[in-house]
C-alpha cells in the first residue's frame, strides 16, 4: 500500500508543488514513515500478531548482543561492497571519456544492484 502511496506523494511533490528533486527526496522519507506507522498500527490492532509480540520486556533483549555479534560484520561487508561499487564509478571519471566511462559503469552497476536486491530481498524475509 505505502509503494502505490509512494508514486502519487512523489508526484505530487515533484510536479504539482515543483520541488524536483528535493521533493522525490521528500516523497521517499515520507513514504518511509507512513510504513512505519501502518506496521505499528497492524501489529497493535490487527490481532493477528498476539502470539508472537508480546511487547517490549528484558527477555525480548535478553540474546541482543549475539545478534549484534552477527549483524555488525555483516552490515560493514555490505557496506564495503556497496562502497567500493562507487568509488568505482568516482574513479572511471579519470578514464580518458570521462562521461561516456562514468555513465556505462553506473548503468551496469545499478543493473547489478537491481538484480542483486531480489535474492537479497528473499533472503531477509526467509
Amino acid at each position: 500500500m505505502t509503494a502505490l502511496l509512494h508514486f502519487l506523494v512523489c508526484w505530487v511533490l515533484v510536479f504539482k508543488a515543483g520541488l524536483g528533486n528535493r521533493g522525490a527526496a521528500m516523497a521517499n522519507s515520507i513514504s518511509y514513515w507512513i510504513n512505519l506507522i501502518l506496521l505499528v498500527l497492524y501489529v497493535k490492532y490487527s490481532g493477528k500478531c498476539e502470539r508472537t509480540w508480546t511487547g517490549f520486556s528484558k527477555e525480548a533483549f535478553h540474546d541482543v548482543l549475539n545478534f549484534i555479534r552477527l549483524a555488525f560484520p555483516s552490515a560493514i561487508m555490505v557496506c564495503l561492497e556497496m562502497w567500493s561499487f562507487e568509488l568505482m564509478v568516482l574513479l572511471s571519471g579519470l578514464l580518458p571519456n570521462p562521461k561516456l566511462e562514468t555513465s556505462v559503469l553506473s548503468i551496469c552497476l545499478n543493473t547489478c544492484a537491481l538484480v542483486w536486491m531480489i535474492p537479497s530481498g528473499l533472503g531477509g524475509d526467509v
